[in-house]
């Protein structure tokens, strides 16, 4: 499936569209939000950010590290390795 296009201009609300996203495309639905994964001004990683995703899930369907593979792809295509909410840029 196409990612997203849908931004918004606050971080927090922007992984929460990437969260629903993850939901959608592969039904990772387990409650991680935004809010949840924003830590200060400190960076947020690809490598933080798969693991909260994947850690939520209660089972995963195959190769864990198949799927980290996907959803830092994911993560790293929207916002590089690493975002911070002050140097969050949406376009």
């Amino acid at each position: 499936m196409p990612i997203s296009q849908d931004r918004d201009t606050d971080l927090i609300r922007d992984l929460d569209l990437l969260l629903d996203a993850l939901c959608a495309d592969w039904d990772f639905c387990a409650g991680v939000r935004g809010a949840d994964l924003v830590k200060g001004a400190k960076p947020l990683t690809s490598k933080q950010f798969t693991d909260a995703v994947l850690d939520a899930e209660s089972e995963l369907p195959g190769n864990r590290a198949s799927w980290e593979r996907r959803v830092k792809r994911r993560f790293v295509q929207r916002y590089g390795h690493a975002v911070t909410r002050r140097d969050y840029r949406p376009f």
